[in-house]
C-alpha cells in the first residue's frame, strides 16, 4: 500500500504503470464506494475513493517495486515499519479489501430494507457480510458506517445503500 496526497490517487496509479515494470506490480488499484447522491431531485450514483490518499499495489518482489518507486514523484512515503518496505495486508485485510471491493474494486451500493424500528435489513451487496459492524445509519444520506480492523487500528468506513420496497 502507497500512501499519496489525497486526490492524487488515480495520477499517482496511472504514473506507477507507466513508469514501472509489469513484471514488478502485478496489479495497482484503488478501491471505491458506490454511494447514491441527489441532483435535481434524483438518485444518482457516483463513485467516491474508499482509502483517501492510498493506492494499493500487488506485488511479489517487494525490494525491487520499493526501488522503482523511490523515482515516481508525488508519493507522499510507502507505508511500513522500519525495516519494511510496504505497509502489506494481512491475509484478511486483504480479503476484506476483494470481498468489499469485488474484481473491480468497487464496493457497489447494498440493497436494504428498512423494517419495524427503523432497523435495516441487507437485501444483497458487499455490506450483507458487515452488517455486525455498522455502527451507524444515516438514510437521508443513503450511507452506513461500519467499523472494521484495517492496516492494524480501527477504521470507520462509509457504504452506500439503496432502500427498495418488499422482499428478497
Amino acid at each position: 500500500m502507497i500512501q499519496t496526497f489525497s486526490g492524487e490517487e488515480e495520477r499517482t496509479a496511472n504514473m506507477m504503470e507507466r513508469s514501472i515494470s509489469s513484471y514488478l506490480i502485478q496489479e495497482c488499484f484503488i478501491p471505491k464506494r458506490e454511494k447514491l447522491k441527489k441532483y435535481h431531485g434524483r438518485w444518482n450514483k457516483v463513485e467516491e475513493i474508499l482509502f483517501p490518499g492510498y493506492v494499493f499495489a500487488a506485488t511479489e518482489h517487494p525490494k525491487e517495486l520499493y526501488q522503482e518507486l523511490k523515482a515516481v514523484p508525488r508519493l507522499t512515503r510507502l507505508l511500513g515499519k522500519e525495516g519494511q518496505f510496504f505497509f502489506s495486508l494481512n491475509q484478511e485485510e486483504e480479503d476484506f479489501v476483494r470481498e468489499i471491493g469485488g474484481h473491480g474494486h468497487k464496493a457497489v451500493v447494498s440493497k436494504v430494507k428498512i423494517e419495524e424500528g427503523k432497523k435495516i435489513r441487507v437485501l444483497e451487496g458487499p455490506l450483507r457480510d458487515y452488517v455486525g459492524d455498522v455502527v451507524k445509519v444515516n438514510l437521508h444520506k443513503r450511507e452506513v458506517v461500519i467499523r472494521v480492523t484495517f492496516m492494524g487500528r480501527e477504521m470507520e468506513l462509509k457504504l452506500g445503500v439503496e432502500m427498495v420496497d418488499g422482499g428478497e
